[in-house]
């Protein structure tokens, strides 16, 4: 079960990947841009069934929708087993069972954030999605900080990357809720799809680091 994973975190790549190179074209600033630019366009942009510039983009879409249902589900799988690691000690138990509780929620809303586009007849609903994922996500970053750290078989590598991992997530939501408005201009919505593109790509190493660790000290 455990070892699957890295099977989803390659789909989720690979899904995405072939959705940016289908993707018609346009920003939310500027339609008339052609294909995906990776500094200008968000990953919500894939999940949209017709592109910024008007044109239909049903395969970029099924794709990023279908890679998000292999991540939220990958990750659900994995940490049905990831999370009896921590059973054994009583501090580290408290602080697994509270951490189930945002990392579910934060699984749902991801799916709902791809079943809820951005265009703009979903757009409000994909927005609080979206900010409930990553607030849960956060929430469950905490928590599962401190089993770690309560727990006497858990590795360097573990405590670390969830430390820095909480830290790149806190920034990432003060950008999010305080940053510029992406809508404003090309400036303003560069910095909010780097900041998107870091946290996504931080996910992925963050899940690879948990698979791996876990494998490597349950044997």
């Amino acid at each position: 079960m455990i070892k699957q994973s890295f099977v989803g975190i390659f789909l989720f790549f690979i899904l995405n990947l072939i959705a940016m190179f289908l993707y018609p074209g346009g920003t939310i600033i500027d339609s008339t841009t052609e294909g995906y630019l990776f500094f200008y366009n968000f990953f919500s942009n894939l999940g949209e069934w017709t592109a910024q510039n008007g044109m239909d983009n049903f395969y970029s879409a099924l794709l990023f929708n279908l890679s998000m249902l292999i991540l939220a589900l990958s990750y659900t799988l994995f940490y049905m087993s990831y999370y009896k690691f921590f059973l054994d000690e009583k501090r580290s138990k408290i602080f697994i069972k509270i951490s189930i509780v945002f990392v579910m929620v934060s699984m749902i809303c991801f799916v709902l954030v791809a079943m809820f586009s951005a265009e703009n007849v979903t757009f409000q609903l994909h927005v609080f999605f979206v900010k409930i994922a990553f607030r849960s996500l956060m929430l469950y970053s905490i928590f599962q900080s401190l089993a770690i750290v309560y727990n006497s078989k858990s590795s360097n590598t573990m405590i670390f990357s969830n430390l820095f991992f909480t830290i790149i997530l806190f920034f990432f939501i003060l950008i999010m809720e305080f940053g510029p408005n992406p809508f404003k201009d090309n400036q303003s919505l560069f910095i909010q799809v780097i900041s998107q593109k870091i946290i996504v790509f931080s996910i992925l190493i963050y899940f690879y680091t948990q698979v791996r660790e876990i494998l490597k000290i349950t044997g």
